[in-house]
């Protein structure tokens, strides 16, 4: 099918919610747009982390997609766009860096020395409790079990790619909602010490 499906063919499946479809057309791209992003990043994991993001949007929002012209440049052009956001937050100026280092983390240092570990894990346990089900336990048995990709894929039955996508999926979910709790509790700490 990979051979006789183009890349609209392919789209148009994935719309249906086709997975195979989109593992292919994945397969089909993601090695020239890792490298491209590569190129500019300088960073093997966040040019992973850019395509894997562009590729994830996609899925996310498979049904709404149409794209008219070429899908391979489409997506190039979705890469060119997260590198440019990648790079706007790897480049905070030498001031920033200076004032957070001389007046932020002296403050938040001490706070975060009294934040229990036991917090923090309740914080993380929570959120890993709202993930889906597949996703929940893919991340469980690599954050919790010590499982490697290959491992996990074999005892799920799922192709390695996919554990990558779910357990990227968990992390991005869990990013958010754990920093924010980590704030509050912070916050609480230096309004309540």
């Amino acid at each position: 099918m990979d051979n006789v499906l183009d890349d609209h063919q392919l789209l148009e499946r994935i719309k249906e919610g086709d997975a195979a479809a989109f593992r292919m057309l994945f397969d089909r791209h993601w090695e020239g747009l890792y490298l491209f992003a590569w190129k500019r990043l300088k960073s093997k994991q966040d040019a992973e982390d850019v395509v894997q993001h562009v590729f994830m949007k996609i899925w996310e929002h498979r049904s709404a997609k149409n794209i008219q012209l070429s899908i391979q440049a489409y997506l190039y052009k979705s890469v060119y766009y997260e590198v440019l956001a990648a790079l706007k937050n790897m480049s905070a100026s030498r001031e920033e860096i200076s004032a957070v280092t001389e007046y932020t983390l002296p403050v938040f240092s001490g706070v975060l020395e009294k934040l229990s570990l036991a917090d923090l894990n309740d914080i993380i346990n929570k959120e890993v409790g709202n993930l889906p089900g597949r996703m929940q336990l893919i991340y469980k048995l690599s954050r919790e079990e010590d499982y490697s990709i290959k491992a996990i894929a074999e005892k799920l039955n799922l192709s390695e790619q996919t554990v990558k996508n779910q357990l990227t999926m968990a992390l991005s979910r869990l990013r958010k909602p754990v920093f924010e709790a980590v704030l509050l509790l912070l916050l609480k700490d230096l309004m309540f010490p």
